[in-house]
């Protein structure tokens, strides 16, 4: 099989590179390195392994590779930071829905078997119907998520018996490898890095706000099911939430480090978030292994 990934540098697109690899895949890497890096692609003796092929493009605006005979698509690659979403609309709109665009003909013009996209939980907004369930009314509230919502309208409109396309939208992603000094910075590798310079965890407001966070792997297991679809199509393009279905405190993260902590000013932000993943679990047989609280622990002894 021939796998293509968008963003295949990044956080979660390097696991899933090397678990295509590991799988006996062909794997085709499409990134641009803004914020992937290309040594999460390198074997230790520096060597690209065999099986893989990297393309450095832009696929917002650049010429596309000619990649023929590609079976799977896992779409990763876009811009992710709902604050800088505010401030450059633009950019995201041609991030996200510009590149989608061009992605999906590009791969339906390949008769590409099945195509996986990377959606967010930012598409519910700051709701209170928790747990958040994928027939909750949709309310984004920056251009990122408004972004991610016309992504997933235009995967329904190329699903298709040929091209089977579904859209998953991730909850917090942790795990090994994820960056604290570029793009999107989340609480846990600003906290793991706090930690290991012997500097106070700094909690914005009380850090009694909860999120729903899942292991990295488990996110890469969940793409490559809804990619094999192990029970076959579906007449109606699938949505289907990629989290754990556990609300941990932001607080609970800072104390699992250990160490001082200091409260810093509260920032505008959802007060909770929480999965439901009852549909990927009775449809795909997915479910998560890694809890963070445990990983937390695991990390600060090896």
């Amino acid at each position: 099989m021939h796998i293509v990934i968008t963003g295949g540098a990044g956080f979660i697109g390097h696991h899933a590179t090397w678990r295509a690899l590991e799988r006996g895949w062909k794997v085709s890497v499409l990134d641009n390195f803004s914020t992937g890096k290309l040594e999460n692609l390198l074997l230790p003796s520096g060597n690209i392994p065999g099986g893989l092929t990297v393309y450095e493009c832009d696929i917002a605006e650049g010429p596309l590779p000619d990649i023929p005979n590609v079976d799977y698509l896992l779409h990763l690659a876009a811009p992710v930071s709902v604050e800088e979403s505010l401030n450059n609309p633009d950019k995201y709109w041609k991030g996200i829905c510009h590149a989608s665009q061009r992605m999906l003909t590009w791969a339906n013009e390949r008769s590409c078997q099945s195509v996986v996209a990377a959606s967010t939980a930012a598409i519910y907004g700051d709701t209170e119907d928790i747990p958040m369930k994928e027939t909750n009314t949709p309310d984004p509230l920056s251009p990122y998520a408004e972004y991610k919502l016309e992504m997933e309208e235009m995967l329904d409109g190329y699903h298709s018996s040929t091209m089977q396309c579904a859209a998953l939208r991730f909850f917090n992603v942790f795990g090994e490898g994820q960056p604290n000094d570029v793009g999107y910075v989340s609480a846990i590798p600003i906290f793991k890095k706090q930690y290991e310079s012997y500097k106070p965890i700094t909690v914005t407001g009380d850090g009694l706000q909860t999120r729903d966070f899942v292991y990295v792997e488990d996110v890469v297991e969940a793409c490559f099911t809804a990619l094999v679809r192990p029970n076959g199509g579906f007449e109606a393009m699938p949505i289907f939430n990629v989290g754990t279905g556990e609300e941990v405190r932001v607080l609970d993260i800072a104390e699992a480090f250990g160490g001082e902590i200091i409260h810093i000013d509260p920032r505008e932000e959802q007060r909770r978030a929480l999965a439901d993943i009852s549909l990927i679990t009775q449809v795909l047989d997915w479910r998560p292994q890694t809890k963070v609280l445990q990983w937390i622990k695991e990390d600060k002894n090896a």
